[in-house]
């Protein structure tokens, strides 16, 4: 049987996969574990073509050069290379632009390095950046023994796991796209060729039937918010928005955020009364009240951890608004120490593979005395799964001692916590429009409110309105400053929130004075 094993950080992680499904070996609060998730299905089933019906095929570490372009030789690391490049435009400023360049060592007949500049295939929402050097290569076909995975793996928990090489691999892969104009004339055949899709005759009639609906819906859209929001086609034209979502990942979602917590969790948590009679500014941005408050947007990378980014964010800001310093503090200490094990009625939190921004703070305050350390004592995020490092004799970046939960669907309490507060924690739902946000105010149907379709975690820094009279929320994402507005994305108020006003908090950080003395 056919099988792909791959290591990340000298075995820090493992990822198994074959026809049977993913197995991935990681640390979980501190302690090995291995998860174990079924084959997917549909039409991501494989990574390059392979669909319903074909055989499993491994992620390929090499790119196909018939859609590259040869240009002048280059030095890598003193040797000269041949460099092949390929390239696509997105949005409106240039910055979403794909940029691949693959370098080849003719002497020795070795690849050398594969630098990606793009948007991420699976998603086609933003731009991340990647180098991935060839350090050895050899030529030899694996033997049985490299693929036997630790005797635990034999009952392994049953989680829905990601593969976090994919994401890069997808987009070095990528084919050019195409504007919203040309997708109305092309045949879906032409559509499944660019893409490299394949379907077996009753899936084939189903998919055109969604692609020339969304063909269609696109150019609507385009009309319908012309000079406000900017919607381009890609390679979602053949699936349902269920689908899509499916895969994007991060925030737990289904039950309310009360059933997910524990009660051990629940002595930490208090509710936010807002005073009335104080007026809330018409609007209000910390990003210029309060310049270096909010820090610099951030890259989640290929990990599902949407989540502790939403939960350190307000930690950061809050601690420079008490000391008028910024200190970053690690996302990786809360993907590798805030496990749950599934603690509340529905969901957990599972590192790289889902959880909840309020209950990873509420494991710091339980676990570690709320205690978290600074980035630079903990070491660089890494976009996987790692391990819970002790972190007693770590510099003190930040003490959490509670979370606050607004009331939901309360905008008044939300508007009044954040202009009094600071930078608010929040789960939002995640339309088809919003992954190819470029600017402007996103207000669509697809965002009416329902908190049970939350699935992405993200930090409320502001609000306004525009020039249009629309009322809006202004987010930091973390899908790197080459997504949206910079990294950030403004979203309409009232009903059509995309559920900002659902489920917001902030956690309650100690004085700064009170850090230093821990």
């Amino acid at each position: 049987m056919s099988a792909q094993k791959i290591e990340y950080y000298d075995g820090l992680q493992v990822d198994l996969s074959n026809s049977n499904g993913t197995y991935k070996y990681v640390f979980k609060n501190g302690q090995r574990d291995c998860l174990y998730s079924p084959p997917s299905t549909g039409p991501t089933k494989t990574l390059f073509g392979s669909m319903a019906g074909n055989a499993w095929q491994p992620l390929q570490f090499f790119p196909d050069l018939s859609s590259y372009t040869q240009v002048a030789d280059e030095l890598i690391g003193g040797r000269m290379c041949q460099k092949f490049v390929f390239g696509a435009k997105h949005g409106t400023n240039g910055i979403m632009d794909d940029h691949i360049a693959f370098f080849w060592d003719a002497v020795l007949g070795k690849p050398v390095r594969w630098h990606m500049h793009a948007r991420a295939v699976t998603f086609g929402s933003h731009t991340d950046e990647y180098i991935m050097d060839f350090v050895s290569l050899q030529i030899q076909a694996p033997i049985e023994i490299d693929f036997i995975m630790p005797a635990m793996c034999e009952t392994p928990s049953t989680e829905p796991v990601s593969i976090q090489m994919q994401g890069f691999l997808m987009a070095a892969h990528a084919r050019h796209s195409f504007s919203a104009e040309e997708a109305s004339h092309l045949q879906f055949s032409s559509f499944l060729g660019q893409y490299g899709k394949s379907y077996a005759a009753q899936e084939y009639d189903q998919r055109r039937v969604i692609f020339e609906s969304n063909v269609l819906r696109l150019k609507e859209l385009n009309r319908k918010h012309a000079g406000r929001t900017k919607f381009r086609a890609n390679q979602f034209l053949d699936m349902t928005r269920d689908e899509v979502l499916r895969f994007r990942g991060g925030k737990a979602r289904g039950s309310t955020r009360a059933n997910r917590r524990s009660p051990e969790q629940q002595k930490y948590l208090n509710s936010y009364i807002h005073d009335i009679s104080k007026e809330t500014p018409s609007s209000f941005d910390w990003r210029s009240s309060r310049p270096g408050v909010v820090g610099p947007v951030k890259d989640q990378g290929m990990c599902g951890s949407c989540w502790a980014f939403g939960a350190i964010g307000p930690i950061e800001s809050m601690l420079a608004m008490q000391t008028g310093k910024y200190v970053e503090l690690p996302e990786q200490f809360i993907v590798d120490c805030a496990w749950t094990n599934g603690t509340g009625s529905s969901g957990g939190n599972f590192g790289c593979d889902g959880g909840d921004s309020d209950i990873g703070a509420l494991e710091v305050v339980r676990k570690f005395g709320g205690i978290l350390p600074s980035a630079s004592a903990y070491g660089s995020y890494l976009s996987i799964n790692g391990y819970c490092k002790d972190t007693r004799l770590m510099d003190v970046g930040a003490k959490v001692t509670g979370w606050v939960d607004i009331k939901d669907r309360d905008e008044k309490a939300l508007l009044s916590a954040l202009s009094t507060k600071g930078p608010i924690s929040v789960g939002i739902m995640v339309p088809d429009e919003m992954l190819f946000y470029d600017s402007g105010v996103l207000s669509v149907e697809s965002c009416r409110h329902n908190s049970s379709q939350i699935d992405h975690a993200v930090v409320l820094v502001g609000y306004g309105t525009d020039e249009h009279g629309t009322d809006y929320y202004t987010i930091r994402n973390s899908w790197s400053t080459y997504w949206g507005d910079r990294g950030y994305i403004n979203i309409a108020r009232g009903d059509l929130d995309c559920a900002v006003s659902s489920e917001a908090g902030f956690p309650e950080v100690a004085s700064g004075e009170a850090n230093l003395m821990v």
